[in-house]
């Protein structure tokens, strides 16, 4: 199966006939190799498989450790080390600057409404120049590296976090991290909203975002096999 869009959408109705438990390590599974070196395509191939592996258990009553082992994360780098992935890394950089680009046009709407709505409403009118500021930027960068280094973070920590010790300091961890994120975007957007960088009307700013946006999002969906 060629389409990543069908694969997926196959990969969760398999996932579904899982057990609770079996499900459950199937999520670390799924969680650990979409934040490894592998792209997305060879992700849900290699997933599929696994499901089968799974279900062909389930179907045994065996327990899914007699076959994978009971080191869920072994098994996982050994799959990954046995897939030798051909693909180029900048593939997977395609990946991230879809999520790059669409988390920075979430930021902005976000942006807008807050900063531009109240105005727009109290004074009866559109505003339509945007004011595009230093502290938007760097908030943007920060909140955009934050995620994703915390997807890959709970990715990496996928299967300890499901014991209670390692949970509740990870937990700890998360928090500490989000409050931190907080104090910093408070921080920066306090000592540089002021600094403008330029102006530009609003349906520039989204025609940007979304020029940027399709061509990486059209590129991820059909040159996966590149």
């Amino acid at each position: 199966m060629s389409d990543l869009n069908e694969l997926i959408k196959k990969n969760i109705e398999l996932s579904e006939k899982l057990t609770p438990k079996n499900h459950e390590i199937y999520t670390d599974i799924d969680f650990y190799l979409m934040t490894s070196s592998l792209d997305e395509l060879e992700t849900e191939e290699i997933l599929q498989e696994i499901i089968g592996m799974f279900l062909e258990a389930q179907q045994r009553g065996e327990d899914i450790e007699k076959v994978i082992g009971e080191d869920y994360q072994s098994f996982c780098e050994t799959i990954i080390e046995s897939a030798q992935p051909k693909k180029f890394p900048w593939l997977k950089a395609f990946r991230y600057l879809e999520i790059v680009i669409l988390v920075f046009g979430c930021l902005w709407v976000i942006d807008l409404i807050s900063n531009y709505l109240s105005q727009m409403i109290i004074n009866g009118r559109l505003i339509l120049d945007y004011q595009v500021n230093l502290g938007f930027l760097l908030v943007a960068a920060i909140n955009t590296l934050a995620a994703v280094l915390i997807v890959n973070y709970i990715g990496k920590k996928s299967f300890k976090l499901r014991k209670d010790k390692d949970r509740i300091k990870n937990k700890l961890i998360l928090v500490v991290a989000f409050i931190g994120i907080v104090v910093l975007d408070v921080l920066v957007m306090q000592n540089t909203e002021s600094y403008v960088l330029f102006s530009l009307k609003v349906y520039y700013m989204a025609a940007v975002i979304i020029g940027l946006y399709l061509p990486v999002k059209v590129f991820n969906k059909n040159f996966a096999k590149l």
